[in-house]
């Protein structure tokens, strides 16, 4: 099978709990995200189920768009084979379909705050579900377990390639491109 193109999305959106994180960590960014189907995604992590509330959370399909335009981000790219491609997408779909069986991982984040790991069953924060769902599919080795990653993190991480950093809407502009 051929090589195929994974991508991790970091973002600091404006929101009271991205900005709350900003500030207890003075991170770049707060929030963690994978897409498989290109550049312009979607996106899936774990994140708000509403846009006008922090909770609940779970697992959600994200989809770049104007209305954040000013937002700053960090999009990665990530070389895969496909036959991990294919985990990947098939763990992916799986979860997605019984997303409702999914729960945000609040504890968790905080407790990867004093690096202190704390695994709940069927629940993640963003950063911990991307870390967990690449390790799992062999498509990185991690410097550190998934429960203690933070979005910040991935810009470390060895074999993800940047390929825009910036606003959102310039990653809009790059992809409709």
């Amino acid at each position: 099978m051929a090589e195929r193109t994974v991508y991790i999305l970091l973002t600091r959106s404006g929101t009271w709990f991205s900005r709350l994180i900003h500030l207890a960590t003075q991170d770049r960014y707060t929030h963690a995200s994978i897409g498989l189907d290109g550049p312009a995604g979607p996106f899936y992590s774990f994140g708000r189920k509403y846009e006008w509330s922090a909770l609940p959370a779970g697992l959600v399909e994200e989809q770049v768009t104007p209305r954040r335009r000013t937002v700053p981000c960090c999009l990665y790219e990530l070389r895969v084979s496909g036959e991990t491609y294919f985990r990947l997408r098939s763990r992916l779909d799986a979860m997605y379909a019984r997303r409702e069986e999914f729960g945000y991982n609040l504890l968790g984040a905080f407790a990867c705050y004093f690096d202190l790991p704390l695994q709940r069953r069927r629940h993640y924060f963003c950063s911990q579900f991307v870390a967990d769902l690449l390790e799992d599919c062999g498509a990185l080795e991690l410097p550190k377990p998934p429960t203690l990653l933070r979005p910040a993190d991935f810009c470390r991480v060895a074999g993800l390639r940047p390929v825009h950093q910036g606003p959102l809407e310039g990653l809009l502009a790059w992809t409709a491109a």
